[in-house]
C-alpha cells in the first residue's frame, strides 16, 4: 500500500489511492540555503530511520508551480515553498495546509544598476526577476511598490519568471534583467559580483518572518497520520541538528552545495538565517495579500495550519 495521494479533476475533488506494491513518500524542495535542514535530513537519513522499508522520493523544483502540480497528481506528499503560494492555493480550494515552518532568511531586492536606490528609480526598460507570479518574492515586491510607488502592482508588467541560479547569471552578465528578488546564497553571489541591495524583506515586512514553509495535503494528514508524524519528527530533528551542530552541518553540506566550508558558514549565517519549524508572520501575509488583491479572503491562522503547528 502506498501512502501517497491520487488527485483527479479539480482541486476540491481529491481521492486517495495506492501505487501497487510500493510504499512511498514524495518530498519536494527548491534551491538555496533556506532548505539546508532538508539536506541534513537526507545526509543523516533521519526519515529512513523512522520509516524503515519506505521509499523516500526527493524532487527539486525551481518554483512552487511544479510542486503544486506534483501534489495534485499524488507524486508529492510534503512540499516546501514560500508563504504566498500556500495561501493562494487555499484561497482557490487547494486542500492543503501549513505543516511546519523551515527557515526565516533574508530576502532582498538586488540590482545591477548603481543608480537604483529605490523602486522610484525603476524605468520602463528595467526587468525584475521573480520565481513566478504571486510567489512570496512577488508579494514582497508588491508590498514595497505599494509603499514607494503608491500602487502594489505598478511593476507587474516588468516581471520575468526565472529560477534563482538563472537570475544570478542574467543579473551579473547584464542580460535580460536589472533587478532580482533574491535569497541566500544568491544575494551573496550577486553582491560579491558588484550588485547592490535596494531593500530587504525584513525592511518591507517590518520584522522577521518565516520565509520557507512545509505544506501537506489534508487527506494525507487525516489518513496517514503515522507517516505525517514521522516526517514532522525527522524535520524537527534536522532543524535541531543544524542549530546545535553548526560546524558538523557545514562540513556535511559544503560538498552538497559545491562551495567551501567557509563560504557555506557565511551564507548560512547571512543576516541572521534562522532555521525553525515554528511559523511567524503568516497572519500578516494573509492580511496584506487580501488587501492587495492576491486573496479573496483573509483567513485566521488556525484555519491555515494543522493542529501540530506552533505559530505566532
Amino acid at each position: 500500500m502506498a501512502f501517497v495521494l491520487c488527485l483527479t479533476g479539480v482541486m476540491m475533488a481529491g481521492t486517495g489511492c495506492a501505487k501497487s506494491g510500493q510504499e512511498t513518500i514524495g518530498i519536494a524542495e527548491q534551491y538555496g540555503i533556506a532548505y539546508a535542514p532538508l539536506q541534513i535530513m537526507k545526509e543523516k537519513r533521519f526519515l529512513e530511520e523512522k520509516l524503515p522499508g519506505v521509499t523516500i522520493n526527493w524532487k527539486q523544483f525551481g518554483g512552487p508551480t511544479g510542486i503544486r502540480e506534483g501534489m495534485l497528481s499524488g507524486e508529492i506528499d510534503f512540499g516546501f515553498m514560500g508563504v504566498a503560494p500556500v495561501l493562494i492555493g487555499i484561497d482557490n480550494g487547494m486542500e492543503w495546509r501549513y505543516a511546519a515552518g523551515l527557515s526565516s532568511n533574508e530576502v532582498a531586492v538586488v540590482t545591477s544598476r548603481e543608480d537604483m536606490k529605490s523602486l522610484k528609480d525603476v524605468t520602463d526598460k528595467d526587468r525584475i526577476a521573480i520565481l513566478s507570479p504571486a510567489c512570496t518574492q512577488h508579494v514582497l515586491l508588491c508590498m514595497l511598490a505599494e509603499e514607494q510607488l503608491g500602487d502594489a502592482h505598478a511593476l507587474d508588467n516588468q516581471l520575468v519568471s526565472m529560477s534563482h541560479p538563472d537570475s544570478v547569471n542574467a543579473l551579473l552578465s547584464g542580460t535580460e534583467i536589472t533587478a532580482h528578488v533574491s535569497t541566500p546564497p544568491y544575494i551573496f553571489q550577486e553582491t560579491e559580483g558588484g550588485a547592490s541591495v535596494v531593500a530587504t524583506g525584513e525592511e518591507i515586512m517590518g520584522g522577521p518572518f518565516t520565509f520557507i514553509t512545509c505544506v501537506a495535503m489534508e487527506k494525507f494528514y487525516e489518513e496517514h497520520r503515522e507517516y505525517y508524524d514521522a516526517f514532522e519528527e525527522a524535520l524537527r530533528e534536522s532543524v535541531d541538528y543544524i542549530n546545535e551542530n553548526r560546524e558538523e552541518a557545514v562540513r556535511l553540506l559544503a560538498p552538497v552545495y559545491g562551495i567551501t566550508e567557509a563560504e557555506l558558514e557565511a551564507q548560512m549565517g547571512y543576516n541572521g538565517t534562522i532555521y525553525s519549524t515554528e511559523l511567524d508572520g503568516i497572519g500578516e501575509f494573509s492580511r496584506r495579500m487580501h488587501e492587495m488583491g492576491f486573496l479573496k479572503m483573509d483567513r485566521p491562522v488556525d484555519q491555515l495550519v494543522f493542529d501540530n503547528v506552533v505559530y505566532e
